[in-house]
């Protein structure tokens, strides 16, 4: 090789080194920072805007960023305007390794968000119920009757509304008083629910303060027989807690099962005499 074409290989050889190395760069992100995400609802139909959003799902352009744990600051490697995309993100049946966004809350997009590089913009999205859930049970304890049923289970302890003060909010919760005496309570909806068993999301929501295990079943009505499963036991907490309990499998093998109702229960043990156990904004739902 002359020195003509040795010097013409050598340049083409550190352009295209430049080239990729300047490819490598990964380039001045644009900061997109999240504190909350809200849940705004209309209380007559859906009931309390409490909830328990821990995460965000954030998309760039239709494209995955990443799931966070709130509050965070993402960097994205976008510039000038885009889309942004964020999913509320909760932990089902409280499982810190179950992560997933709600399906039943509205993804925030904002079409024409301005990605700017090296500047923090501070995002705190407000999402809503999907138009398409369906609430088929609602107990906030405020109305005169309680639509949760003692009468024909095996219950020596009954649910009470409390007073104000001790209200998670409004003017009522409800309260389960064990003793030794009454050391047992099993209660279900007063109604029973037609539910998807095909696969479509189905959750219960609730606020609930304990200091004593208790667990949250369904009762599977059949033609001939009733089922009960428990499908999750609530450790004792100090501070009311927000939980989203998944019936979707459950119900997915019950196909027999024409009707289905919601129970709590708790037995104390011989040397446990009293534990206590609140509730609040029991919601049930599907879409």
């Amino acid at each position: 090789m002359n020195i003509r074409k040795y010097s013409a290989v050598l340049l083409l050889i550190l352009v295209l080194g430049a080239c990729q190395e300047e490819n490598l760069q990964p380039g001045i992100p644009a900061l997109v920072r999240v504190d909350q995400f809200n849940l705004n609802t209309s209380f007559n139909t859906q009931g309390t805007s409490s909830h328990k959003i821990t995460d965000v799902w954030v998309f760039a352009d239709d494209q995955t960023i990443g799931v966070f744990e709130l509050p965070i600051v993402v960097p994205v490697l976008k510039s000038g305007t885009g889309k942004l995309r964020l999913e509320a993100g909760i932990k089902l049946n409280g499982i810190k390794t179950t992560r997933v966004n709600n399906p039943f809350f509205e993804p925030v997009i904002i079409e024409s968000f301005n990605y700017r590089p090296d500047s923090v913009i501070i995002v705190n999205p407000v999402t809503t119920y999907r138009s398409t859930t369906v609430f088929v049970w609602m107990e906030d304890f405020e109305d005169a009757a309680i639509s949760i049923d003692t009468t024909r289970l095996l219950s020596k302890a009954s649910i009470e509304k409390t007073t104000a003060g001790e209200a998670f909010e409004g003017n009522y919760s409800g309260i389960v008083e064990l003793t030794a005496e009454k050391n047992t309570f099993e209660a279900a909806s007063f109604e029973s629910f037609v539910l998807p068993v095909n696969g479509d999301p189905v959750f219960l929501e609730m606020n609930y303060k304990n200091d004593y295990i208790f667990s949250v079943g369904i009762f599977s009505q059949t033609s001939s027989q009733i089922i009960k499963e428990e499908i999750i036991y609530l450790q004792p907490q100090e501070e009311w807690n927000k939980i989203y309990i998944n019936l979707t499998e459950t119900l997915m093998s019950s196909q027999n099962a024409e009707t289905f109702k919601i129970f709590i229960r708790t037995a104390l043990p011989d040397d446990l005499d009293e534990a206590t156990i609140y509730l609040d904004n029991i919601k049930l739902m599907y879409r």
